[in-house]
């Protein structure tokens, strides 16, 4: 599912079907929107600081790192964790 979405993304505006525009959408179950919810600050914090957060199905956080290394994490409490060991104000 993650990649049909993912190409759908990457194709915006050209995905046909016997020519007949088509579009592809993300429709979670709300226990599922819930959970992906609760990452919306800490992928805020991700991107300021020059990363690349994707959240993987049903919410589980993936990073990109500027070095290019990737790491997942399956809770916020993790992602904060990570967040606060690597931010430039950390002590």
């Amino acid at each position: 599912m993650e990649k049909i979405i993912r190409e759908a993304r990457a194709s915006r505006g050209k995905l046909q079907y016997q020519g007949t525009p088509i579009a592809i959408y993300e429709d979670y179950a709300p226990e599922v929107m819930e959970q992906r919810y609760k990452y919306r600050e800490v992928m805020a914090e991700l991107y300021n600081l020059g990363l690349k957060p994707a959240l993987l199905f049903p919410a589980r956080l993936s990073i990109v790192s500027k070095e290019g290394g990737k790491k997942r994490f399956s809770s916020v409490a993790e992602a904060k964790g990570y967040i606060a060991s690597i931010r430039p104000d950390a002590d």
